[in-house]
Parts: C-alpha cells; structure tokens; sequence
C-alpha cells in the first residue's frame, strides 16, 4: 500500500539509495495556486543535514516537477515531482546483505518479501517521507485556497524525559524553526540539544514527543463511523516509521482520563477538537510519540543517522495531517 487517501491521492515511490525519490499527487483540483518555491521550502524543513543534532547525509532535495502545473497553478491533472538522490554511501551497509539491525524492518522484510534493498533501509528509510512532504505541500496549498484562516503547526514537546512549554494558541512554524531541535520553548531547547548531541556521541538516540495543532477549521470536517477524523489522523500518523503512538487532545490527556467525568468533560479543549469523529470549531490537537531510533553503538557511528528524529519529523506530521484533512475537504 503506497497510497494515501480516496479523493486526494498520495502515492509514493523510490528508495533511500535508488536514483530518486517521487510522489505522484492525484485528485488535487485545477486553478490552485502552486510554485515549485512552496514545494521546495517545505522539503528544505525535512532535508538532512541540517545541523550538528541531525544525519550529516548531505543532501539538497531539489524538487523537481514533471506534470500537472502550468503557469504556476495545477492543472487538475497528476501531479508528478521527483527528489534526485546525490550523496549516497551505500557501502556503509555491505554488511546489512545479510546482518539484521535490532529495531529495524530487517527481518521482517525478508521474511515477507524474500528479496530487499539493504541500503540504507531501502524502502523503509525514512527518507520516503521526503515525498510525503512533497504531498503535503500540495495539500496545503488546496486548504489554503479553501479556507484561508487554516494553520497547521507542530512542534518538538518532549526529547527523552525532558518536556517542554508552548503556548496554548497562535504558534507559528517561524517561531518552531527558530532553533535546530524545533523547540519554541526556550527554556527547554537548548538542554534538548544538549542531550541529542551527547546521544549522538556516545552511538545512542532519544525518542520524545511532537505535538500538533490545527487552527481554523470549519465545524463537521470527518466522516461518522470508519471516516472519523481521529481514526484517519491516527492512520496518517501511525504510517511514519519511527511513531510509536497516538494521543488526541491536550498535552495532558493521561492524565486528564483519570479524572470524573463532570470535571473531565467540563473542560472544552478535552476533546482536542473532534467530538463523534467530526471536527468541533476547536483547534484540533495532537500529541505523536516517537520511539528512540533504532541504529545504535557502531552502526550510528559508522553511519549517518539522526541520534533523534523529532526535529526532522516536525514537517512530515504537518504533511500528513494537510494530506487527510485535504481528502476530506
């Protein structure tokens, strides 16, 4: 399964080391307005190489479009765009043809399969979601069109055991952005760098959190039953390879369940936004769970791996959350 979506259509292709990697966007409607400047500014968030707390993997990520734009607006047609790869080493994994790294798809995938592209995690790299990237910048500029007021924001909340403050409403990717780990708390972000760049040198990682919000959405957005908002999120969400889990709500909703129901449903941002799987006119909020990445000790060093993801990740949650509710709409 290398689609995403019913109406508004992702599908994916390509591996870390192959020639390239691409998305084909499907469904998306003629007339709206789309540079190939808001693509790549989107990927430029993503891309590897960062800074001294990600993979030193050298990549530029420049986006290439093949169809369904004319003139700077889509065409209705399929959107075709393509990532080149340019700095593979991928005789940093001869020794994965036939050694399986613990917390990686290794295994599974030649249990599955019986043939697999050891380099670089091949299609289970997390450089595939380069293209969802891509289709979600596509997704954005749909919502954009249709409902101006629309802001998807998300952030870095937590790195190990280490948590971190935000405002409750108004949070711009500018202020996200400001700092490599995409911490807007100031408090927090420098220690989170702190212990990523200690991880990294000692060949460990660290998991944590990233939190989502959704500002601006109309009441009703969701289908009942199978289509509920938070069930299709939790899909889109549960894809990305390193998410380990899904809250729906507040920051503190564990422990929020622990309260009675008259207070618990008292409070109106309980629900983060979805009541009877159909947005409510609150913002809609998340909060994803990331599990430390798997490539540790010799391999991390060896290698070019992020001792933690979340930074990286910030950008693909917001591409997957533009993706859904586009499909929706």
């Amino acid at each position: 399964m290398n689609t995403l979506g019913t109406l508004f259509r992702l599908t994916t292709f390509g591996e870390s080391h192959g020639p390239a990697l691409g998305s084909i966007i499907d469904g998306c409607p003629a007339g709206v307005t789309l540079a190939t400047e808001r693509i790549q500014a989107a990927l430029d968030r993503r891309r590897p190489g960062q800074s001294s707390i990600t993979t030193a993997r050298a990549e530029a990520d420049q986006v290439e479009v093949l169809s369904g734009v004319f003139e700077g607006k889509t065409l209705g047609t399929p959107i075709a765009a393509i990532v080149r790869n340019t700095n593979q080493r991928s005789g940093d994994y001869d020794a994965l043809k036939t050694e399986d790294r613990p917390g990686h798809a290794d295994a599974v995938w030649r249990e599955r399969f019986k043939h697999r592209d050891h380099r670089g995690g091949g299609r289970t790299s997390g450089r595939e979601t380069l293209c969802r990237v891509i289709g979600g910048a596509v997704a954005e500029a749909y919502l954009e069109q249709v409902f101006p007021q629309l802001t998807t924001v998300a952030w870095v909340s937590q790195v190990g055991s280490l948590a971190s403050r935000v405002p409750e409403r108004g949070l711009t990717r500018a202020q996200v952005d400001a700092h490599p780990t995409r911490c807007p708390d100031p408090e927090a972000r420098e220690e989170m760098s702190r212990r990523i760049l200690a991880a990294k040198e000692a060949g460990d990682s660290l998991g944590g959190c990233i939190d989502l919000r959704v500002e601006g959405l109309p009441v009703g957005l969701g289908e009942p039953i199978f289509g509920k908002l938070k069930a299709l999120l939790a899909h889109a969400m549960g894809s990305v390879g390193a998410v380990t889990g899904v809250v729906w709500g507040p920051p503190d909703l564990l422990a929020r369940i622990e309260q009675p129901g008259k207070v618990f449903h008292s409070q109106k941002d309980t629900y983060g936004g979805i009541q009877g799987g159909l947005t409510n006119g609150e913002p809609v909020a998340l909060r994803v769970f990331f599990k430390p990445p798997a490539t540790l000790a010799e391999h991390a060093k060896g290698g070019r791996h992020d001792p933690c993801i979340m930074p990286r990740a910030v950008p693909v949650l917001e591409a997957m959350t533009s993706l859904v509710l586009a499909d929706l709409v």
